[in-house]
């Protein structure tokens, strides 16, 4: 078995459905050493797991009858619990929906008609920081496919400058620097708030799920060079 399979892990899994939650969790201790598996059928039960702590994934069903589920959702968990990844595992393939739970924050997205090994890997990648969309869906998202796939394989930084602004690619120079939306808004001489916005923006357009993601592509980029060649 692979060390990353053996390591201690709390998974959350939020489904209105008995049966599905039972029979992930089944799989998840079949499949890993180490795991914990707790198990919620709505949001209040989901949030109140979150709030005492340790849950380290949450796998989350996307469409969950009544107001407490859907998109809504998906976006409190990801901007309550920023650092937290996400995984939706849905029976949609619309990419529409796909991409929208992926501009709200989470770090993947499973459809449930996918076989175990694709939330399997989801969660190997959602474990290294890494996001997972079907292979099969790429093709309908060509922008997180084209930064999925080419980032690891020297693409240019005209690749990126194609799918941002001139501002929003200085903006990502400063976060792969490690400044802080404060101390970029100090040198732009712009309100934090409006260094915000960009941030959303770009994050939204590239593909990324945080500003920490923003950071690795940007240094992958070698935009974090903080040398005088580079001032």
């Amino acid at each position: 078995m692979n060390t990353w399979k053996e390591i201690n892990m709390h998974v959350l899994i939020v489904d209105d459905h008995a049966f599905v939650c039972v029979g992930l969790k089944a799989t998840l201790l079949d499949e890993y050493q180490g795991v914990t598996v707790t198990t919620a059928d709505n949001r209040t039960a989901a949030l109140a797991a979150l709030e005492n702590g340790g849950i380290d994934l949450v796998i989350a069903d996307l469409f969950m009858p009544g107001a407490g589920g859907g998109f809504d959702f998906i976006a409190l968990l990801c901007d309550t619990y920023p650092e937290l990844p996400v995984i939706v595992l849905s029976a949609s393939e619309n990419p529409a929906h796909i991409r929208k739970c992926l501009d709200y924050g989470a770090i993947g997205f499973v459809t449930k008609s996918a076989p175990s090994n694709a939330l399997f890997d989801a969660i190997k990648r959602a474990l290294n920081g890494e996001r997972y969309v079907p292979e099969s869906l790429r093709d309908a998202m060509p922008q997180v496919a084209k930064i999925m796939d080419e980032v690891d394989f020297g693409v240019d930084v005209s690749v990126v400058a194609e799918l941002i602004t001139k501002r929003q690619m200085d903006i990502l120079q400063r976060v792969a620097q490690g400044l802080s939306n404060k101390q970029i808004a100090r040198e732009f001489e712009l309100s934090e708030n409006t260094i915000k916005v960009h941030v959303s923006s770009m994050l939204r357009s590239l593909g990324l799920a945080n500003r920490t993601q923003a950071g690795i592509l940007g240094q992958k980029l070698g935009l974090g060079d903080t040398s005088e060649g580079q001032h």
